[in-house]
């Protein structure tokens, strides 16, 4: 008994930092410790582990949720009496199974109806349509996000009306319908109106919604396009905090005050596929918008951030689709642990084409198994006292303020993206992402790591980038009457009565005359991680359709199977990740008996596998008699060689080296080129 009490009382000593440093340094065999330290995309460098002395100096840490600057949350109890709103993004063919698969969605768990116009599937053109979307749809029970791009009237007039005539109190309406022109501009390249007018549309409305609509938001901040642009985490949040700075001065200047327009600005931020610098990223706009609200007079209610969420459109892939699930999956989980209020969960064909109701299925799934088995809401800011997390959030916080103050230093969002400047700042880091990937130091599994050529695409039918949707005819009398009241500036009150006068949306925007002041800016392309590998994947299926075949490299494989294996596995990786075929073969032991089954093979490009010590008298061998048997061939070694021994090899007769530091793409580009597949770069 007296051996358990002890036991039951002993402690483990805790080793202190520089203990634990020399552990690790002489593990790293002579290695600097620095060896251990990686840098981001944000040029923040992370750290092997994080200590208490990290975040001694962050006042932040002391603070509890629902107070001021509100790092750990807008509200006291964080998700634990009211979670996030699962707020799946639903497009359909028509208004009619619109309202059908939302109300499937919503009897499966789903909490808020998420309408983004711009991919709805079909035009929001009349009373009639919003009658048939909302058709036995109880609004006092699900709050209502609509994005509605570069402006919002039309769609606030028809639903508005609709209220109206259904006798459905206008303050029971809660949510978002939001309009983002910067937005627009920044992925477009091009607004239709003047800032001006539209700037006059937003106050309007936000104005209308404050006495008519008190719940609703009406400006929304989208953060997405430069993520998908292929920015980092400050440049998201430094973009999107000076974009609402000009809605805030847009709205000033119009008479309404900070408190009316704060609290109805939601920003909207993708969430990637780095777990805690996403995390670090909400938890940092969260401190960031206080202090901006904060030095414009914003009451303590008016500093806290809406928030909504939305899986990377960025990380996905087309090939080996399924396991989007799982990237979902993690940046749902960083987006929750990081506080947002709403969550799309990208479905995970989204790259391929329109959802179905089992991929949308399984990413409602995503977010309800978040909340209801892994309990994620029972816990109040669960990042919190991280040392690691509170260092980061600190820093992306430090580090996005400065870039904020530069762009407002430069004249504002609107003139660094009329400059260039926010252009070149994204493509920067894009060209960064780009460049790894393509050197496979960024790994996307399945397309660059781990391709299966086996796999069976899913198909979808093809709809086509852009749809043309047929509009009904102009009332010319109706348009009269509208362009009367918006001259007035009264735009809300004209609209939504010349829409209980059933004037379409397509009247309303005829109305709003383009005053030829209209704005072009270079736009940000928008585009996915894994292009550039499923660009040659395409290519090699187009081959291998009119030929039968897939382009194929042929391995020399030397020596017995421990000899080759790991570099062969290296390469039938790095071949396959562009849709290559590699033919293997067994080990060689003789130059003669290498040359005999490549010529066998019949082959255009080889490559070497073996261990350096056994390329030392069989590489020269090998690459001398095949040039002379045909020289036409390509011939490669596997593996970095001593500057020396490459120069010999290739005076032999190698064409080059693949290798770790190879680029994948690149290689893989000049092979295709070299066998003939024709390539849409």
């Amino acid at each position: 008994m007296s051996d358990i009490s002890m036991m039951k009382n002993a402690t483990f000593p805790i080793p202190s930092f520089e203990e634990w440093k020399q552990e690790v340094e002489k593990s790293l065999k002579g290695k600097p410790f620095e060896k251990l330290y990686s840098t981001t995309y944000e040029n923040i460098t992370i750290k092997p582990i994080y200590t208490r002395r990290d975040i001694a100096l962050l006042a932040h840490v002391e603070q509890y949720p629902g107070f001021p600057g509100y790092v750990r949350s807008t509200r006291a109890n964080g998700y634990i009496q009211e979670p996030w709103k699962v707020s799946q993004e639903i497009s359909a063919a028509s208004p009619k199974e619109w309202n059908e698969i939302v109300k499937h969605d919503l009897a499966k768990g789903q909490t808020e109806i998420h309408i983004a116009l711009e991919q709805l599937g079909f035009p929001v053109a009349s009373l009639d349509d919003v009658e048939i979307m909302f058709s036995d749809i109880d609004l006092a029970q699900y709050s209502l996000r609509v994005d509605a791009g570069a402006q919002s009237l039309s769609f606030v007039a028809l639903f508005a009306a609709y209220l109206q005539k259904r006798h459905i109190p206008f303050a029971g309406v809660r949510g978002t319908i939001g309009m983002d022109p910067i937005g627009t501009l920044a992925e477009t390249g091009h607004l239709s109106f003047s800032l001006a007018s539209l700037y006059d549309m937003m106050a309007d409305i936000t104005k209308w919604a404050k006495n008519n609509m008190p719940h609703v938001k009406t400006v929304i901040v989208r953060s997405e396009l430069y993520h998908n642009g292929g920015a980092n985490a400050i440049q998201e949040l430094a973009f999107a905090f000076s974009t609402a700075v000009e809605y805030i001065h847009a709205c000033l200047d119009r008479g309404l005050a900070i408190d009316d327009i704060a609290p109805r600005i939601q920003f909207s931020f993708a969430v990637g596929s780095n777990f805690f610098m996403e995390i670090a990223k909400l938890r940092a706009a969260r401190l960031v918008w206080s202090n901006i609200v904060q030095a414009f007079g914003g009451s303590e209610q008016a500093q806290k951030i809406a928030m909504h969420a939305r899986t990377s459109y960025f990380t996905k892939t087309i090939y080996d689709p399924y396991v989007n699930m799982l990237r979902a999956a993690a940046e749902a989980f960083a987006a929750t642990i990081g506080g947002a209020d709403s969550l799309h969960v990208s479905p995970f064909d989204e790259a391929i084409g329109p959802a179905d109701e089992f991929s949308r299925r399984i990413a409602r799934n995503t977010q309800l198994i978040l909340l209801e088995e892994a309990h994620i809401a029972n816990v109040i800011d669960p990042a919190g006292g991280s040392y690691y997390v509170e260092t980061l959030t600190a820093q992306l916080a430090e580090e996005a303020w400065k870039l904020f103050q530069q762009i407002e230093g430069k004249g504002g969002i609107v003139k660094t993206l009329q400059d260039g400047f926010v252009q070149v700042e994204v493509e920067n880091v894009a060209k960064q992402r780009k460049d790894n990937v393509k050197k496979r130091k960024e790994k996307i599994v399945g397309t660059n790591f781990y391709a299966n050529l086996a796999e069976a695409p899913i198909q979808k039918a093809d709809e086509g980038s852009e749809k043309a949707f047929p509009f009904s005819k102009v009332d010319e009398e109706n348009v009269a009457q509208l362009q009367a009241g918006f001259r007035e500036k009264r735009w809300v009150e004209t609209a939504v009565f010349m829409a209980l006068r059933r004037a379409t949306a397509q009247e309303i925007e005829a109305a709003l005359k383009d005053d030829g002041t209209a704005i072009n800016v270079k736009p940000i392309p928008q585009w996915r991680l894994a292009e550039p590998f499923e660009q040659l994947r395409k290519a090699a299926e187009a081959h291998l359709e009119k030929y039968g075949a897939r382009p194929t490299v042929h391995l020399i494989n030397i020596g017995n199977i421990p000899n080759y294996k790991a570099r062969a596995d290296f390469i039938t990786g790095f071949f396959e990740a562009g849709g290559l075929a590699v033919s293997k073969s067994e080990g060689y032991h003789t130059a003669e008996e290498a040359v005999a089954g490549a010529l066998e093979a019949n082959g255009t490009h080889y490559i070497i596998c073996g261990s350096d010590e056994s390329y030392t008298d069989i590489v020269p061998a090998i690459a001398k008699a095949l040039k002379q048997a045909d020289s036409n061939v390509k011939l490669y070694v596997a593996g970095k060689q001593a500057q020396e021994v490459e120069q010999s090899f290739v005076q032999a007769g190698v064409d080059g080296f693949i290798h770790i530091g190879s680029n994948c793409y690149e290689t893989i580009v000049s092979f295709m080129k070299e066998m003939g597949v024709v390539l849409d770069e």
